[in-house]
Order: C-alpha cells, then sequence, then structure tokens
C-alpha cells in the first residue's frame, strides 16, 4: 500500500511487516521536478516578452532599426521557444502525472502552481516594466 502527497515531499509505504518506510530516491526526484517547475514557471513570463520582442524584430529594444539583424532575431526567439518547451513539457507532464496518483482533482496542481509563479514574478517585476517587455509604455 502507497501513500502519496503532492510532489512526493513525503512518500510512504509499507513493508510486508506492515512497518512503514520512506521512498527516498523519489522524494528527491520529485522534489527536483518541483523546484525545476516552479524556476520555469519563474522564468517563463521574462521568457516570453524577450521571444515576442525578437520575433516582432525588436530584439535590441524599439527604438533601434535592426533591418537585415531581423531575421537573426527571429531565428534565435524560435530555437528559444523550442528550448523553453524542452525544458518545460517534459518536467509538467511528469508532475501531472504524479499528482494524478492522488485522484483526478489534483491533476491541476502542476497547472496552477506554473500560473501562481507566474503571476508572482508578474508582481514583483511590476505591471509597468512587465509591459515594456512587449513594447507598451505604460
Amino acid at each position: 500500500m502507497e501513500l502519496y502527497f503532492p510532489w512526493g515531499l513525503v512518500q510512504w509505504e509499507r513493508n510486508r511487516k506492515g512497518e512503514r518506510y520512506m521512498r527516498k530516491g523519489r522524494v528527491i526526484l520529485d522534489t527536483v521536478a518541483f523546484l525545476w517547475h516552479c524556476l520555469m514557471a519563474a522564468i517563463t513570463p521574462i521568457w516570453i516578452g524577450f521571444t515576442y520582442m525578437f520575433l516582432t524584430g525588436n530584439g535590441k529594444g524599439y527604438d533601434y532599426d535592426l533591418r537585415s539583424e531581423a531575421d537573426i532575431y527571429v531565428l534565435l526567439a524560435l530555437i528559444g521557444m523550442v528550448f523553453w518547451a524542452c525544458c518545460t513539457i517534459p518536467t509538467f507532464g511528469f508532475l501531472t502525472k504524479e499528482c494524478a496518483k492522488l485522484g483526478k482533482r489534483y491533476r491541476w496542481i502542476p497547472l496552477a502552481a506554473f500560473l501562481l509563479v507566474g503571476l508572482l514574478v508578474i508582481c514583483l517585476l511590476g505591471w509597468d516594466n512587465y509591459l515594456m517587455l512587449y513594447g507598451v509604455n505604460a
């Protein structure tokens, strides 16, 4: 019999004698996955802003005309999006699977944590500074 808690911060199993013990390897894996998930959630708002600037051809800022360099910045934006997806999606899937073991209603925990950490970073950054990433002078 196994008892699961979100992100495996505490996971207990029972041996044949009925004694409880903690699976340390699983706890470390789940904790590292959750910390990586939170780090990527914290980086995402800024990453999206820079990706937007690169895709629109304004990689050096909105007061500078890139002309021939714009193609390079679009390529960098596409590489950045692939890199971000490769760093975020596997961990998100792993944590969703682990939380789904608790029950169907717990599978939304990774998405909620991702959104909450992202919103926290936007609040810490400041709304005006966040909008500057998109060229909006609020």
